[in-house]
């Protein structure tokens, strides 16, 4: 597991710690930039330090920018030439010197060691291989809460889909989907298009296309802003071209492996061109929240919903909700292939003469990851 920190990150937080005086803090993790964070030790593996804090609960430091460490207590360790020791761990910025208490015995660099912080494998191994274990064992796909490894930010889908509709029409089409994500750890951008068309004995019966671009940029560990723009054409709702551009401000509930629950609203524009040659403009408020969730070892659901009320148009009375819920299984073992069902609904309380107010589709597809 790795945390979307870098070292100018975690120069931002270690400052706001530094304002945070009503948490007892016992112990004290120095870096190679000169910035301090204090909190509690949960634990230290080859990859990384885990430190609780009162100001930004847990934080994951890459061990390579450690330059020391500090406890007030013994805590469990390994050593790299092996056993399972009680050791306490102290650091002097004056002249940078590391020194562990192991057992009650000191040991420091002046003692003949190079780097006695390197002769500890782990702190807190049981902790260490549960954390291992979890994160070996489960994996939330594009769950967008962890930077990448190896630097490979890409990731995306192509979905075959099976679609049934009722509303503006009651048929059943064919649905293609492609989607890209780029995640840096501390950024998201994101890219949607999709065509739904279906012909009956010569006649059109569903034609709806679909392309949405978002950027979303972490602010802090929880807060994030983001910029979206959408487009859709939908001969059935006697829409020509529906564009929305939206900018707001969004926050993680949740923010896990397994599950991630974010909320977000932006102010922005949309621009409506009908079938009939009319148009119109408004300024429009969106409100919403994504969620996904890893239930068990392959169940995977997630749930998008947002409201669109007109600013400057009656709000109360002119809005469109959009609901997509989902449910994913992997085929087999595979990594790469998996099965979607999913129930949208589109629901405008104020739509043009003859149009439905309510679209739902039925939606059962083959995802192929790439």
């Amino acid at each position: 597991m790795r945390n979307g920190f870098g070292v100018l990150g975690l120069g931002v937080v270690v400052g706001v710690g530094a304002l945070w005086p009503s948490v007892v803090l016992a112990d004290t993790v120095f870096l190679k930039d000169g910035s301090q964070i204090n909190g509690s030790i949960v634990s230290m593996s080859d990859a990384d330090l885990r430190i609780k804090t009162g100001f930004a609960g847990e934080l994951t430091v890459p061990r390579d920018q450690l330059a020391g460490v500090s406890s007030d207590d013994a805590l469990p360790i390994t050593l790299r030439a092996g056993g399972e020791r009680q050791a306490r761990f102290a650091y002097s910025e004056d002249n940078g010197t590391q020194s562990i208490i192991v057992d009650g015995v000191p040991r420091d660099e002046t003692s003949g060691s190079d780097d006695v912080l390197a002769e500890v494998a782990t702190v807190a191994p049981k902790v260490v291989a549960a954390q291992q274990e979890s994160d070996d064992t489960y994996e939330l796909p594009q769950s967008d809460t962890l930077p990448p490894e190896d630097a490979d930010y890409w990731s995306g889908h192509v979905e075959v889909a099976l679609n049934g509709n009722s509303g503006n029409t009651d048929s059943s089409s064919l649905l293609t989907e492609v989607a890209a994500l780029r995640d840096t750890g501390d950024s998201r951008l994101s890219f949607s298009a999709s065509v739904d068309r279906e012909e009956e004995d010569n006649e059109q019966t569903a034609e709806e296309y679909l392309g949405e671009a978002r950027y979303e940029q972490d602010v802090t560990r929880r807060f994030f802003w983001f910029g979206q723009q959408e487009l859709e054409k939908d001969e059935f709702e006697d829409i020509d071209l529906r564009s929305r551009t939206l900018f707001g401000p969004g926050y993680y509930l949740a923010r896990r492996d397994r599950l991630t629950f974010k909320v977000r609203s932006g102010v922005g524009y949309q621009y409506e061109a009908y079938t009939d040659n009319d148009s119109s403009s408004e300024m429009i408020f969106s409100s919403g929240w994504d969620y996904a969730q890893l239930v068990g070892e392959w169940l995977k659901l997630t749930h998008e919903f947002t409201i669109y009320p007109e600013i400057t148009n009656s709000p109360s009375e002119n809005f469109v909700l959009e609901s997509s819920l989902g449910v994913e299984v992997p085929i087999a073992d595979s990594q790469v292939w998996r099965v979607r069902g999913a129930l949208d609904h589109e629901y405008n309380n104020n739509p043009e003469p003859g149009v439905e107010d309510l679209d739902t589709s039925y939606k059962v597809g083959l995802i192929r990851d790439f």
